[in-house]
C-alpha cells in the first residue's frame, strides 16, 4: 500500500484482545482499524491542543 506524501507510518504495540475487539468496532462502524484510529488520533490532538 502507497502512502500519500502528507502521512506518515505510525506504528502501536498493543495487546491482541484489545486490537481485535478494536476491529470488531471499527467493522461495526465499515470502517477500517486504521481509519478509526486515525481518526480518534486526530479527534483527540484537537481537542487537546486548544
Amino acid at each position: 500500500m502507497t502512502i500519500r506524501e502528507e502521512n506518515q507510518r505510525f506504528v502501536v504495540v498493543i495487546e491482541k484482545e484489545v486490537i481485535e475487539a478494536f476491529k470488531l468496532l471499527a467493522k461495526k462502524e465499515n470502517r477500517s482499524a486504521s481509519n478509526l484510529a486515525a481518526t480518534l488520533i486526530k479527534n483527540y490532538v484537537e481537542k487537546h491542543s486548544k
